[in-house]
């Protein structure tokens, strides 16, 4: 009994940190101040950097040369964002290079995605080296957006490609698309396709909507609003049981339009009545704006119409109420049309859409 009280006073000595696992945050180091958006996703890292924080993990920043990135202030307005700039910010100042991470001892990677995530991680030497490492010790994997984009050239010793076989998601075409058209010139591939190409069964959900897929140690996840799960996801892997949390507001406001596609669009305004701060309403207007387009099928499309009608009479702006009438129009839905133009005339009456939506409502009749 003396030996057992003296261990437990001596374990009281001990930081907890001894024992806390290690993750290697992997980011592009791609992109400059006079580069745009061509860069990582400050979101991303930041949302996985709390999560896994949250848990006590040793996190380390790690970019193919290491240094300092590029910070982005455009979203400094986020709490979450300046909660994080308050943890890691000498973090990106003096990111881990690629050969000085070799050296250290990780038990799990967290490849960030983010436009630069194309340019740089697939065919740095030393990056494809570490993240291949994890491969070898069947270590656990996860790889957001554009971060699966580090994958595509990894292959086994016998030639065989690491995704090939794998279910496997990322940013999709569809979503390049509407999203990143001026940049897919300068992609060096594209990554949906270079993914099916090396053999990965590539797994997806509707545009914008997030989906997390997990294969052995390897989980993808398709874009921002799935990075907060697939961190989540990485902690099972670890053998740690995600705490509760507060949803990050794109996150939730993703849930709610979840719940919406499978109780009805009204669930919506139920929600938003009970508690609008929990939601971010530029999301909810920005997938009500490109989500009808993005529809593939003519069901998919009504679907889409009623979220879009839905969130039309939360979130007023003119375009979105213009591609509201737009979309009535297209489905000959002409007296819903004319409904939602004369709400577009006391919504906007200065709006010079005006004259030209009534010309084009007179044209269907």
């Amino acid at each position: 009994m003396k030996y057992l009280t003296l261990f437990i006073i001596c374990m009281g000595l001990i930081s907890p940190h001894v024992f806390a696992k290690k993750v290697a945050l992997l980011i592009s180091g791609y992109g400059n101040e006079t580069q745009g958006k061509i860069s990582y996703d400050l979101e991303e890292l930041a949302q996985t950097y709390l999560v896994l924080h949250n848990h006590n993990l040793e996190l380390d920043i790690v970019t193919p040369k290491g240094g300092e990135v590029v910070v982005k202030t455009n979203k400094d307005n986020l709490a979450y964002i300046q909660k994080f700039k308050g943890l890691a910010l000498h973090k990106l100042q003096n990111t881990h290079s690629a050969k000085q991470a070799i050296q250290q001892s990780y038990d799990a990677l967290f490849i960030v995605g983010g436009d630069g995530a194309m340019f740089d991680l697939p065919f740095d030497p030393s990056t494809q080296t570490f993240i291949n490492q994890f491969i070898e010790q069947q270590s656990p994997i996860a790889a957001v957006c554009h971060g699966p984009a580090a994958l595509v050239n990894l292959k086994f010793p016998d030639g065989r490609y690491f995704v090939a076989g794998k279910k496997v998601n990322s940013f999709t075409q569809i979503e390049e698309q509407a999203f990143n058209a001026e940049l897919l010139d300068k992609f060096p591939f594209s990554l949906e396709e270079k993914l099916i190409e090396r053999g990965a069964t590539f797994v997806k959900n509707s545009p914008m909507m997030p989906y997390i897929s997990v294969d052995g140690t390897l989980i993808t996840a398709q874009n921002p609003m799935s990075v907060a799960k697939a961190a989540e996801a990485l902690l099972l892997k670890l053998g740690i049981s995600p705490k509760q949390r507060t949803p990050f507001k794109d996150e939730a406001t993703f849930e709610l339009i979840t719940q919406a596609k499978s109780n009805g669009a009204a669930v919506i305004s139920i929600e938003l009545g009970k508690d609008k701060t929990r939601y971010d309403l530029n999301y909810l207007g920005l997938y009500a704006f490109y989500a009808y387009r993005l529809a593939q099928t003519q069901d998919q499309k009504r679907q889409e119409l009623t979220l879009k009608a839905e969130i039309a009479n939360i979130f007023k702006h003119p375009k979105l109420s213009e591609s509201l009438i737009n979309a009535y129009l297209e489905q000959q839905l002409i007296k819903e049309a004319e409904q939602a133009y004369q709400v577009f005339k006391l919504d906007f009456p200065s709006d010079k859409s005006i004259a030209l939506l009534e010309n084009k409502i007179n044209s269907y009749k």
